[in-house]
């Protein structure tokens, strides 16, 4: 694949940092927008860095306007799980009024641990509840190529009565569902990331 411009929002934790470090790999040109700048623990030719955030859809379409795909990582939490919802709105609003159509979001708490508690399960409610909003969200989207990476199910395992821990997250595009390992999501991620497209375009395309 020819070099691409990739650009990332939220890159300061490690899921942000090991799809710098996966883009860079691949020859890509990197922008990183974060809150704090000094965690990024990267200096590359092909990576730029920015002050900034996802929460508000013109900051986004500036960031995002002349890039070739755009990836997002944004974990819900239980304490403020409608921020979730906030900031997938934003960024696909932000995107779309750049003009840029590859959109690859990442809702899925990827380095958060799962406790095997029903205490943990009820906590879990409300970022499962705001996963499905932003999944809804992105389904009555009808300009961009999109994926969403959300969390399997959670639920208590009928025989133990604790929560069986999945090691995939679920992975919603336009054309359907499939699973993504965790040990490996970031190569996946960002390969599809770069290979959206739409149902229409596949329909065109045939």
């Amino acid at each position: 694949m020819s070099k691409q411009k990739v650009l990332l929002f939220g890159g300061t934790g490690r899921a942000g940092n090991n799809f710098i470090s996966e883009a860079l790999k691949r020859k890509h040109k990197v922008t990183a927008v974060m809150y704090d700048v000094s965690k990024v623990p990267f200096i590359h030719p092909d990576l730029q860095v920015k002050h900034g955030h996802m929460m508000n859809p013109a900051d986004v379409a500036e960031f995002v306007k002349g890039h070739d795909a755009v990836l997002a990582v944004h974990e819900p939490l239980p304490i403020n799980p409608h921020e979730h919802i906030k900031a997938i709105s934003s960024v696909i609003e932000g995107t779309k009024a750049a003009g840029v159509r590859k959109l690859m979001v990442i809702g899925h708490p990827i380095h958060r641990p799962v406790e095997n508690t029903i205490e943990f399960y009820e906590l879990w409610r409300s970022i499962a509840m705001a996963q499905r909003e932003a999944l809804r969200l992105f389904k009555r989207e009808q300009v961009l190529n999109w994926g969403y990476a959300y969390s399997d199910t959670l639920q208590p395992n009928t025989r133990t009565g604790k929560l069986d821990n999945h090691q995939y997250m679920v992975l919603a595009t336009p054309t359907g569902e499939k699973h993504v390992p965790i040990k490996s999501y970031a190569p996946i991620l960002l390969g599809n990331t770069l290979a959206l497209t739409s149902i229409l375009e596949l329909e065109l395309n045939k």
